[in-house]
């Protein structure tokens, strides 16, 4: 879990940062198609550590409740079932799943406009996870 966890880390630091970059400032001053890449990056990111950290739960719910989920979803509801998720982080992480879901599977712009707003706290819900898996293996 150690080893998942410091990949966790990483994947979240570099999610974390572009999640709090001003677009809107950098608009004015670079071109549009490096504020495209950018955020493009943001997402394929969020698609990443969105991945990392349903998998990060059902292991944890695995090891310490043993608790076999075996889809994003139904990790997520059993690690709020077990305590782990007051609801309103709950609530979040099933919109964050269905935005992963929706930029995976439809490549339309309105889906995409809608997750980019949702950046920043998606970054918190994250960074609460990581917070909570630290205090746990303290």
């Amino acid at each position: 879990m150690e080893l998942k966890l410091q990949v966790y880390k990483q994947a979240l630091d570099g999610f974390n940062y572009l999640a709090n970059v001003d677009y809107v400032s950098l608009q004015k001053i670079l071109d549009p198609r490096l504020i495209d890449g950018l955020e493009n990056g943001l997402i394929q990111k969020f698609e990443i550590i969105t991945e990392l950290s349903w998998k990060l739960a059902k292991v944890f719910l695995f090891k310490m409740e043993a608790v076999d989920s075996k889809t994003p979803k139904q990790s997520i509801k059993s690690f709020f079932a077990a305590g782990h998720l007051v609801e309103e982080d709950y609530l979040l992480w099933m919109q964050a799943l269905d935005d992963r879901n929706s930029l995976s599977h439809r490549y339309d712009e309105e889906s995409y406009q809608t997750a980019l707003k949702r950046m920043k706290v998606y970054a918190e819900l994250y960074l609460k996870l990581l917070a909570f898996f630290e205090n746990y293996s303290k």
